[in-house]
């Protein structure tokens, strides 16, 4: 809704607000927050603010619960005292990008918002293992956590956030002072956890994937791109999480078909699997897929060492697959993609191909899958 209509009209009532603006508030958009007394949702994407906006926040709106910050200027440890020391009780923080923002800060939040569900605190550079003890300390009912980007996390710090039982949602891509130690600490506290974000945190190997694959075992969605020292065993391991359904695994170059037969044996529920620049899987793995994956609808193999008879055997057998990126797919032959692209032509939606295979492929078979509705993308 628009402040300026909303200030004209019935402000009292009004309990969500979305404000998306990229220079200062007018003065009648501030004195009409004032109004607001029964507003429980404020979103404010991008807009520049000041640590008087937050007072008058703080002072009006007692009802709020759920703040939007993400990629605000001017967002400092200062303003967010100012927001939360007065009786404000937010459920929902998402402080994206607020990158001036210190440990100072989720200090003040965790004492002031002890109910807390959600924290977005993705780049937000300044803060160390100390907010990670303050949210362990106080904020037990914590369910969802972004941290992608926030190098100043390390293993002490999960340590301390594994204190925090009921997380659902923590997302740690990019986290590069973390290890399999931490890991262990969240997977022991934190069997709730159904999803879990480790792209690119290079620290993380099979011990960490042991642990995870037996304390919990309600996981449904995981990313491993670019976790270098995983190896076969640490995916055979996932192959114990039987709830398993999205895993990105990107540029695994120690995992090969063995790791994936093991993976597709016991991750029946599988559904969205990425498996681009896994140079070191062969045809066995895929065809461990085909037969056991019954249940995959969405698959990336671009990149792979996938044959001919391979792609063939997953396009023809998975029948619920409806999106597949099959881009440079060097031991595949351009008769191996009019076979695959055939046998799956009835129940596939979208396709991403290398745009030189558009010269090659018959017409026939482009015009089949575009008639039945298949969107292809020539990258």
């Amino acid at each position: 809704m628009d402040i300026l209509q909303c200030y004209k009209s019935t402000l009292v009532t009004v309990s969500i607000l979305r404000i998306l603006m990229h220079q200062e508030f007018p003065t009648k958009v501030i004195q009409g927050l004032k109004d607001l007394k029964n507003l429980k949702k404020l979103i404010l994407d991008g807009a520049p603010v000041s640590e008087s906006f937050f007072k008058i926040i703080n002072f009006n709106c007692k009802y709020l619960v759920e703040i939007g910050l993400g990629k605000c200027k001017g967002v400092t440890d200062k303003g967010i005292l100012q927001l939360v020391s007065g009786g404000v009780n937010l459920n929902i923080l998402n402080l994206t990008c607020c990158s001036e923002l210190t440990d100072n800060a989720i200090s003040a939040i965790t004492d002031s918002c002890r109910s807390v569900l959600c924290l977005k605190l993705e780049c937000c550079n300044l803060l160390t293992e100390k907010s990670l003890y303050h949210l362990g300390l106080h904020c037990s009912l914590l369910e969802e956590l972004d941290l992608t980007d926030c190098f100043g996390v390390n293993d002490t710090g999960l340590y301390y956030l594994s204190k925090c039982t009921k997380l659902i949602c923590l997302k740690l891509g990019l986290c590069t002072n973390i290890t399999d130690k931490g890991l262990y600490c969240v997977a022991r506290n934190c069997s709730e956890i159904r999803e879990l974000d480790l792209y690119r945190c290079q620290g993380i190997g099979d011990d960490g994937l042991y642990a995870l694959s037996s304390g919990c075992k309600r996981m449904q969605k995981l990313n491993l791109s670019y976790c270098s020292e995983v190896t076969d065993r640490g995916i055979e391991c996932l192959g114990h999480l039987p709830e398993l359904s999205d895993l990105e695994m990107r540029s695994l170059l120690n995992v090969t078909g063995t790791g994936l037969t093991a993976l597709a044996t016991g991750c029946k529920r599988l559904a969205e699997l990425d498996v681009k620049d896994c140079t070191s899987i062969d045809d066995s793995g895929f065809m461990a897929l085909a037969y056991y994956s019954r249940n995959l609808q969405q698959i990336n193999l671009s990149h792979c060492a996938i044959s001919d008879v391979g792609l063939c055997m997953v396009m023809g057998n998975l029948t619920r697959l409806q999106d597949a990126k099959l881009v440079n797919l060097y031991n595949v032959s351009t008769n191996g993609f009019e076979v695959a692209l055939r046998a799956s032509r009835v129940r596939l939606k979208k396709v991403k191909l290398i745009a030189s295979l558009r010269l090659h492929l018959t017409p026939d078979v482009v015009k089949t899958l575009k008639a039945r509705g298949c969107r292809i993308r020539w990258d």
